[in-house]
């Protein structure tokens, strides 16, 4: 059973065509080791190469990869994007992982518990890095 990840809707990825040096805010649906399914404003063709970051985080790491499916939908186009190789996976996981733990921080803030990023990190490996595991590899 394919299995995904849901980005956190408070860090927007921007994904950008290769070649251009602005891009469209994507809302990400759902992200695995393969790639990202996002929706976007504008239609991208398959097999058109992007670039995607998520410009909120104070890393800047960039990830790429080739759109291979567009769908009109309610608010634009559902894309699905495949990361070029090993390398883009393993950066994407990565950068994934960054997002879900500074998601987690923000959300014990909201509850009244303040931790600093180290110590959200410590907290959150132990009690989610392994079904974030299982669940990016698919």
């Amino acid at each position: 059973m394919r299995r995904f990840i849901r980005h956190p809707t408070d860090f927007p990825i921007l994904v950008s065509p290769d070649g251009c040096n602005n891009g469209d805010q994507a809302s990400l649906c759902d992200i695995s080791q393969g790639g990202i399914a996002c929706r976007l404003p504008r239609q991208l063709l398959p097999g058109t190469p992007v670039t995607m970051c998520i410009p909120s985080l104070q890393m800047d790491c960039r990830v790429s990869g080739r759109v291979v499916r567009c769908i009109p939908c309610a608010k634009g186009f559902r894309v699905g994007i495949k990361f070029n190789d090993d390398t883009e996976v393993f950066k994407s996981k990565m950068v994934e992982q960054v997002c879900q733990i500074e998601h987690y921080r923000r959300e014990l803030i909201r509850e009244g518990r303040e931790l600093d990023s180290e110590t959200a990190a410590q907290e959150w490996i132990e009690r989610y890095s392994n079904s974030f595991s299982e669940d990016f590899s698919g």
